[in-house]
């Protein structure tokens, strides 16, 4: 009797495996039917929205203000690198197309759904020409535009292109204070030994030094009202060197009415204006 029933619970117990095994079979059957659909349809869904002719760009926006940069310039040399469609757009290949111009300082690229980019153009603005034919912005970087473009009437700024930023900032500096006597600056040099040469647009140069700069411009702005009376009509001032420790040298040129040749108008003599060694 006990043998009998321990042979139907042992046959239950298969039957029940049996039920449960094929319950789990058709789970995994079901979830592998499931994700086979999902890849599928990822699949065609890549494939469609690789195509170029989904979602192409038909606006191409380019906003900012332009005085140098022309639009038709900027479109030629983004519009080569406009490939694929809103969602294969390489935009940052765009935006680096944009900064290979040379009046172009900043760029951004974003797209805008569902078939428009957008891109944010910001000008370089020259501050002065720099060495030969190239320009430099208030932030001190070099940047080299077609020579038919250089903006005429900047001041010329010199120096190791490693020493940009150095001469921009010497040069927003100084000219404020000139500016109080009416004067500008023409060219502002700093040269290989570090040594400052100013010249202004009357043609007065003033030698700097490469030390106390800011106390011999100092000196020269205390002292040139007084030299220009001194001098009156008859003699300019063509040369100061303040590269003394308390005092400077001056050369002139007289003026003359007469028709001389210019080596006879033109009369050179040195003054100290003060004893002092050169520094």
């Amino acid at each position: 009797m006990e043998k009998r029933r321990a042979k139907s619970r042992l046959s239950e117990q298969r039957n029940a495996l049996r039920s449960l095994d094929w319950r789990r079979l058709g789970r995994w059957s079901l979830a592998l039917v499931l994700l086979g659909a999902i890849s599928s349809g990822a699949f065609w869904l890549q494939e469609r929205l690789s195509d170029p002719r989904v979602l192409p760009f038909k606006l191409v926006r380019i906003d900012g203000q332009f005085r140098y940069l022309q639009r038709s310039v900027i479109e030629q040399a983004v519009g080569r690198e406009i490939r694929g469609n809103f969602f294969t757009l390489d935009v940052e290949r765009v935006r680096r197309a944009a900064l290979a111009l040379p009046w172009v300082e900043s760029a951004s690229v974003r797209r805008v759904w569902p078939q428009t980019l957008v891109m944010q153009i910001e000008e370089q603005v020259p501050l002065a020409r720099w060495e030969g034919e190239r320009l430099v912005n208030p932030k001190g970087v070099i940047f080299a535009p077609e020579p038919v473009r250089l903006p005429p009437d900047l001041v010329l700024l010199a120096g190791p292109d490693d020493s940009s930023r150095e001469v921009v900032a010497q040069y927003l500096a100084l000219q404020p204070k000139l500016a109080r006597l009416g004067l500008t600056i023409e060219r502002l040099q700093l040269d290989a030994r570090g040594a400052w040469q100013l010249t202004l647009d009357s043609g007065l140069r003033l030698q700097l030094g490469s030390g106390e700069t800011d106390r011999r411009v100092a000196r020269f702005l205390a002292y040139y009202p007084h030299l220009q009376r001194e001098g009156g009509s008859e003699r300019r001032i063509l040369e100061m060197d303040l590269r003394y420790s308390n005092g400077f040298t001056i050369r002139w040129q007289r003026q003359s009415v007469e028709e001389l040749s210019e080596q006879k108008r033109t009369e050179l003599g040195m003054q100290s204006a003060r004893a002092g060694e050169r520094v």
